[in-house]
């Protein structure tokens, strides 16, 4: 499954599971026993990385008397911004960390495809 495809899922998962913890675990290199990402606050923890911390993690308010899901965003300490807000609810609040985390994974590798291309663009202006 791809990072974007996995991002989906977890966002629409209503609770973690064995499968989608190996999914985040063939990311990382596979390792046994696979943690439990989606189903521990402390496994999730592990996907963050270096530098990076928990901004927020709480239940968002139904406006019933209820709540209607948890918010997880991770920030670095030297961000002037939360450069990856959260864009939707999760069941729970492991899940809501590892989407926080995947998001990241995700924007980063994007950013790297589009600066590759950028260079790629360069060395074809230039005749390289």
């Amino acid at each position: 499954m791809d990072l974007a495809k996995l991002v989906t899922t977890l966002q629409s998962a209503k609770e973690g599971s064995e499968y989608l913890d190996y999914v985040i675990q063939r990311l990382f290199g596979t390792t046994k026993p696979v943690p439990p990402y989606t189903r521990s606050i402390d496994a999730a923890l592990r996907l963050l990385p270096a530098g990076w911390t928990i901004h927020r993690l709480g239940q968002i308010s139904d406006c019933h008397g209820g709540f209607g899901g948890w918010i997880g965003e991770i920030y670095r300490a030297s961000d002037a911004m939360i450069p990856y807000p959260s864009l939707a609810p999760a069941a729970t609040a492991p899940l809501a960390l590892c989407i926080a985390a995947m998001r990241l994974l995700l924007a980063e590798e994007a950013s790297r495809v589009s600066a590759e291309r950028g260079e790629d663009a360069r060395r074809e202006r230039l005749g390289a």
